[in-house]
């Protein structure tokens, strides 16, 4: 069952519960993982926050409308026995984003297979990149990441002699291939945003849901990192 950060009323429990099947079930039969489920109140407003992942491509905003629409014509059928739906809530589809926290073991082993940024607490062997470095994660089991293609944080070009004795320093070390680290040695583990890969992606789906705001001042693209998202509000 997907993690779900659940509102501190022991009468909601049972529509908790049901929603959060019927949720899985919904998103699985459309062809995405649910990543987390978060049940939530702003007032009187009651919320129902989803974050959905296509393990075979992005998520647009078609997708999230999708399960959306799909979801809530499921929980129509069924809000009038549960006491957690009298009355107004918002439901709220989104993506995970490009570069989200992980911060479950369902995460660590949905995300098998993408790269992601790294922050250790100690050096954990990742020479030469030290304790903040780029990978591949592999698995995760019995607590541990296994890793593979470490490599440096991607940085803007400096001309500072100190960074560029550094640099030299780390070309001359072999990269680690390889490498297992222990969760309780991770400070943050996120995805790494492959911005070559998404762009290849809506170029395929002839979509444009990452935004490029190209900035006279910047000089530079800049992409918009916020997860696609979809709002229901319901009265």
């Amino acid at each position: 069952m997907p993690d779900s950060k659940n509102p501190n009323n022991k009468n909601d429990n049972e529509a908790i519960k049901k929603v959060t099947d019927l949720t899985e079930e919904v998103v699985k039969g459309l062809g995405f993982e649910l990543v987390d489920i978060h049940f939530g109140q702003h007032g009187r407003q009651k919320i129902v926050e989803i974050t959905i992942y296509n393990p075979g491509g992005s998520v647009g905003l078609s997708d999230c409308e999708k399960v959306s629409r799909e979801l809530d014509s499921r929980i129509d059928v069924i809000a009038d026995s549960l006491d957690f739906f009298h009355g107004p809530f918002l439901l709220d589809v989104s993506s995970p984003g490009i570069d989200r926290i992980l911060k479950s073991e369902r995460e660590y082993k949905l995300f098998t297979g993408r790269k992601v940024e790294i922050k250790t607490k100690t050096n954990v062997g990742a020479d030469p990149y030290g304790q903040h470095f780029i990978a591949r994660l592999v698995s995760f089991a019995d607590e541990t990441f296994k890793l593979s293609e470490i490599g440096p944080i991607q940085s803007a070009p400096t001309k500072s002699k100190n960074s560029k004795k550094h640099a030299a320093n780390k070309v001359s070390q072999e990269p680690v291939k390889e490498l297992k680290v222990a969760l309780k040695q991770i400070i943050q583990i996120r995805l790494y945003p492959d911005l070559q890969k998404k762009f290849k992606e809506i170029a395929a789906e002839n979509i444009t849901e990452i935004a490029i705001d190209l900035s006279a001042e910047a000089g530079a693209d800049e992409v918009d990192e916020k997860p696609n998202k979809v709002e229901v509000e319901r009265d």
